[in-house]
C-alpha cells in the first residue's frame, strides 16, 4: 500500500465528521455517485474516492424558495487536484471550479455558495484532474 493510500486511508478514519459550514448547516441525506436525490431531500454530505481521469457526479435537490445553495468539496492533500463543475437544473453550466479559482489558494477544497439558487436538481460532477492512485473526498451541497 502507498504512502498516499495510507495517509488518506487514516485521515478518513479520523475525519469521519462530515464538514460543516459557518452557519451550522447539516446535511439531510447521503446519496452515492450515480443515485439521485429524492425531491424531498435538500442536500448530500458524504465521504468519496476518486482517481486520475474519473469523474463521480452528485446530485442534490433544491426546493423552490431557497435562499442560499452551499457546496463544499475537501480533498485533505493540496497536491492532488480536483476541480467541479456546478450544473443548474436547465442543464446549463453554472460554474467550473479548480482548487485556487475561489480563494487564491492551492489548499485541497472548493466552497461556494449559490445566493437566491433555481428549484430544482442540481448537478455537481468531480473530476480528478491530478490524482496519484486514489483520492479521498468529502462532498456536501445543501440549500437553505
Amino acid at each position: 500500500m502507498t504512502y498516499n493510500r495510507i495517509f488518506a486511508l487514516v485521515l478518513a478514519l479520523v475525519l469521519i465528521v462530515p464538514p460543516v459550514f459557518a452557519g451550522g448547516n447539516e446535511c439531510g441525506v447521503n446519496i452515492a455517485p450515480g443515485e439521485n436525490a429524492l425531491e424531498n431531500d435538500t442536500g448530500i454530505c458524504a465521504f468519496y474516492s476518486i482517481q486520475q481521469g474519473e469523474t463521480n457526479g452528485h446530485s442534490a435537490y433544491v426546493p423552490p424558495g431557497s435562499s442560499t445553495l452551499f457546496v463544499n468539496l475537501n480533498w485533505f492533500i493540496p497536491q492532488q487536484s480536483l476541480t467541479l463543475e456546478i450544473i443548474s437544473p436547465d442543464g446549463s453550466t453554472y460554474a467550473y471550479y479548480h482548487d485556487i479559482d475561489l480563494d487564491g489558494y492551492k489548499n485541497a477544497q472548493i466552497r461556494t455558495w449559490i445566493s437566491s439558487p433555481e428549484a430544482g436538481m442540481w448537478q455537481f460532477q468531480v473530476y480528478g484532474e491530478v490524482v496519484q492512485d486514489t483520492q479521498a473526498y468529502t462532498f456536501e451541497a445543501t440549500a437553505e
